[in-house]
């Protein structure tokens, strides 16, 4: 399995079920720092969307945000989730 590496693409992802729709946001961006309980990622473009349409689209973001080890899943892979939840999380592996 893959390990966090600086330089690695990554993609996090939140959303949540609104009545039968769901509202998800996706944040794509680089990881630039791997600690041994966390990453920092600089997050370079977001997607929202409500059901199949994309209400808002965002490039160059240029923002950092620093993802925390949460746990190895069954399938070996890492999950790492931003401070409150607020960007998502991110499967590495």
């Amino acid at each position: 399995m893959k390990k966090a590496q600086v330089g690695m693409k990554v993609k996090a992802y939140t959303g949540r079920c609104v009545g039968i729709l769901i509202q998800s946001t996706t944040w794509e961006g680089e990881i630039i720092k791997v600690n041994e309980k966390s990453i920092r990622v600089r997050l370079t473009e977001s997607t929202s969307r409500f059901g199949s349409k994309t209400t808002s689209h965002w490039e160059n973001l240029n923002t950092e945000k620093t993802f925390r080890f949460v746990k190895t899943l069954s399938s070996g892979k890492d999950w790492y989730k931003s401070e409150g939840g607020l960007y998502g999380g991110i499967e590495i592996g």
